[in-house]
């Protein structure tokens, strides 16, 4: 489901009505490049897994078979995923369709209010998702670190926390095994704090992996990484722990 392109809808209802008014409303919404109706689940059956529509509107009582059924009918046909949200005047169903995993239900007669709503839900569940898949597949992307004697390979979750030693005058890296691994001078902090915004600075001399940090003690900004790495003893900067505080959604 792409909201860039603009969503299919497929409507499956008997009322030309009831039909249509959806119809009409769905097509005036920006979000929406494609509506289709059908008057039965007999003819929506094959357009849609041709279609392959992101939301299907369904009526619950249609001749022939209901919505629940036509759901239990295309389950083990599809190979796409969409989201149902029931269409009907029958409160009753209201139960049967969340255990049918529906994302949601639309009482008629609506109202605009109500159908923009189910609208935003739509495209806040697809944000989440693609924000969802993009954390773990940049969790999963192999980087390339060049240390002082190899080309280091790991992928981001490996990679605890990045120390400024003096003596050295270099980064070094420490994985979540527990090894260190000393940078190749001429690496900023400012290069390793921007490859990924899960790594955050804390100090002059320090950068976190932000999906370890536990908590940040608001005196003392001593810092308490996640189990089993809350034995490691860390301490922000005043000026980085406000930073760190500007990037986090605060109660």
């Amino acid at each position: 489901m792409n909201v860039n392109k603009g969503y299919t809808a497929f409507i499956v209802d008997d009322n030309p009505t009831a039909l249509e008014t959806l119809a009409t409303d769905l097509r005036q919404q920006p979000e929406f490049a494609e509506v289709y109706t059908f008057a039965s689940y007999a003819e929506a059956t094959l357009p849609l897994l041709e279609k392959q529509p992101d939301v299907l509107f369904l009526d619950v009582e249609v001749p022939g078979k209901t919505g629940l059924e036509f759901l239990d009918s295309i389950r083990s046909k599809v190979t796409f995923t969409f989201k149902v949200v029931f269409y009907t005047g029958f409160s009753d169903y209201m139960i049967d369709a969340i255990r049918q995993s529906a994302f949601d239900y639309l009482l008629k007669p609506y109202k605009q209010s109500e159908l923009r709503l189910i609208i935003d839900r739509m495209k806040q569940s697809e944000n989440e998702r693609v924000l969802q898949r993009i954390g773990s597949d940049a969790m999963q992307r192999k980087i390339a670190m060049q240390t002082v004697s190899e080309l280091l390979l790991i992928n981001l979750d490996e990679a605890l926390m990045f120390n400024y030693s003096s003596e050295r005058r270099s980064w070094v890296l420490t994985l979540t095994d527990g090894t260190v691994h000393v940078l190749k001078k001429g690496v900023t902090a400012d290069d390793l704090a921007n490859f990924s915004q899960t790594m955050v600075r804390i100090s002059n001399t320090c950068i976190i992996n932000l999906n370890y940090l536990a908590a940040v003690e608001n005196n003392t900004q001593h810092c308490r990484l996640c189990p089993p790495f809350d034995n490691i003893e860390i301490t922000a900067s005043r000026r980085y722990f406000s930073k760190l505080k500007e990037r986090l959604d605060l109660l």
